[in-house]
């Protein structure tokens, strides 16, 4: 038995999902097993849900009646431990960080390269969870509390640095879902099952999946499900702006001091998906508008150059096609125009601006992602996963050189990554994951760099 890696609890917030996790159920081989927890992923067919409740227990597997109420309470999760080991340089990140050489670097950037290998070991994707179920007048009404230990304190704390942080937060009555959890553009069933957090390029995932939001769903019949909802933009500053020299350093999401970066409105999505017995297919599409608007002048009076509205889109098509047994394809391709909160790896922003002559460019992107998954038997299984993506939106011709700061060093170009992995699960409720993992980003000015590690985790679901 084993479950998703970030995705799991979302699968089950709408009735939606509900219909598509007993689409995939229904195509399982062999002898499945009754899921023990919510957090398996009916995206990977290994477990059916009981007929009925243990005795004394809830409405939903693993749950238990609140004494005195009609209400279903569970707690559930899993404890996550990691190991990680670096082969050559390395900044403790993956293909979005990997240490840069070439035009545009400086000396002092280029010592990243003098970290040469390294190992890490840490819990703090350990990720427990509260589910409770109570039926009413106007179907059942469900909650969902998820956290997990990422948000890193002060040195203060000593050893025991990495606070409780909050990652999902909602309710769902009927059709609807209003609270934080994964983005609708985001397609949880086209996630690849790998020990690399910052899953493959292509994918929403990371600090911008989780957002605050108010979602409706209609089953349109035979499988169909459209949906919509209107999601709090992640990176309220998400507009890139240099200095306009060649001697620039990366551009950050304020540059300008006294200037407000916000939306006046939300985010938009809307989402088709069908869902068959071979597998199932979804298209997202997203758009927004950012305001950037002066809001001080300078010492000598001066107005500040940023006063405009920059609009924004993205689409994806995603899914996945089952093969043989258990053998799964998954993948997906997205194309963004300047909507930096609907890719996880357009680092500079929505649009970079040149400010010695004015010009801006919106940050375009194409990338895809592909995924395939074998299972050798009940215990093992393999993973092999890939991603690419190609950006466009650079405002400066000027050539750079090495040991030489440059504005174009700053903006990504190319980012690849790739994951290699094995699974075994000895027992059900654990999984201890072999991962190789290669990461590889071009800059404009291409100065770029690689990134290759090994990583052992283990899990203990609950």
């Amino acid at each position: 038995m084993k479950r998703k890696l970030n995705v799991s609890a979302a699968l089950a917030t709408t009735a939606a999902v509900a219909l598509l996790a007993g689409a995939a159920h229904a195509q399982m081989s062999g002898a499945p097993q009754v899921c023990s927890t919510t957090v398996i992923s009916p995206a990977h067919q290994d477990c059916v849900m009981p007929t009925a409740a243990a005795p004394g227990g809830g409405s939903f597997p693993g749950s238990f009646l609140v004494p005195g109420t009609n209400t279903s309470l569970a707690v559930h999760g899993y404890v996550q431990v990691d190991i990680q080991h670096y082969m050559g340089p390395h900044q403790y990140e993956f293909s979005e960080a990997a240490p840069l050489e070439g035009p545009g670097i400086t000396n002092a950037t280029s010592q990243a390269y003098a970290l040469n290998g390294g190992t890490s070991m840490f819990v703090n994707a350990t990720r427990p969870n509260i589910e409770s179920r109570t039926p009413t007048a106007y179907g059942e009404l469900k909650t969902y509390i998820e956290f997990d230990f990422n948000q890193t304190g002060t040195a203060t704390l000593a050893g025991n640095n990495d606070l409780l942080r909050l990652r999902q937060a909602y309710g769902t009555l009927g059709p609807w879902l209003i609270g934080q959890t994964y983005s609708l553009f985001a397609d949880a069933q086209a996630y690849a099952d790998t020990a690399n957090g910052n899953q493959d390029v292509g994918m929403m995932v990371t600090a911008n999946v989780r957002r605050p939001m108010v979602r409706y769903t209609w089953l349109a019949g035979n499988g169909l499900s459209i949906a919509g909802s209107a999601e709090m933009p992640t990176f309220p500053g998400q507009v890139a702006a240099t200095v306009g020299t060649n001697t620039a350093v990366a551009p950050t999401s304020v540059t300008y001091s006294g200037t407000g970066v916000y939306y006046n409105w939300p985010r938009f999505i809307v989402a088709p998906e069908l869902d068959r017995p071979w597998g199932h297919v979804k298209l997202a599409v997203g758009a927004g508008m950012t305001d950037v608007r002066e809001n001080n002048v300078t010492a000598g009076g001066t107005t500040l150059t940023p006063n405009r509205q920059v609009g924004d889109w993205a689409a994806t098509l995603s899914g996945h096609l089952n093969t043989w047994g258990k053998d799964a394809l998954r993948g997906g391709i997205t194309y963004n125009y300047g909507a930096a909160d609907l890719n996880s790896w357009i680092s500079q922003g929505s649009w970079v601006e040149n400010t010695s002559t004015g010009t801006v460019k919106i940050q375009k992107a194409i990338s895809f992602y592909a995924n395939y998954e074998h299972f050798f038997n009940g215990q093992w299984r393999a993973n092999a996963s890939g991603g690419w993506m190609s950006v466009s939106g650079n405002p400066y011709s000027v050539a750079c050189t090495s040991g030489t700061a440059c504005p174009q060093a700053s903006l990504v170009k190319k980012i690849l990554s790739t994951e290699v992995n094995v699974i075994y699960s000895p027992v059900p409720q654990t999984d201890f994951i072999f991962e190789w993992m290669h990461g590889y980003r071009q800059m404009q000015s291409s100065a770029n760099g690689t990134v290759n590690a090994v990583e052992t985790q283990f899990k203990f679901y609950f």
